[in-house]
């Protein structure tokens, strides 16, 4: 039978985040879901530039209006 135990990783020691009984050598197969292995032949792909993205919308014209004016009829959309 498999259990999931959800626990962080602190100085590279696994920690479960609530308490958790092993049996005396018992074999623990470890999953880790929040990074990618990157192996020793293949680069990993620098982080995609953010401030490509500053100003794109500044002459859109869904944005022209007062901000409030449009955040009040994005929130009164289904009335």
């Amino acid at each position: 039978m498999y259990q999931a135990i959800e626990a962080i990783s602190k100085a590279g020691i696994i920690q479960p985040l609530e308490p958790v009984l092993f049996d005396e050598n018992e074999h623990l197969v470890i999953l880790r879901l929040t990074k990618t292995y990157v192996g020793a032949t293949t680069s990993p792909t620098p982080p995609a530039d953010w401030k490509r993205w500053a100003g794109v919308l500044k002459n859109s014209p869904n944005l022209n209006d007062d901000p409030v004016t449009i955040q009040q009829a994005m929130r009164h959309e289904w009335d």
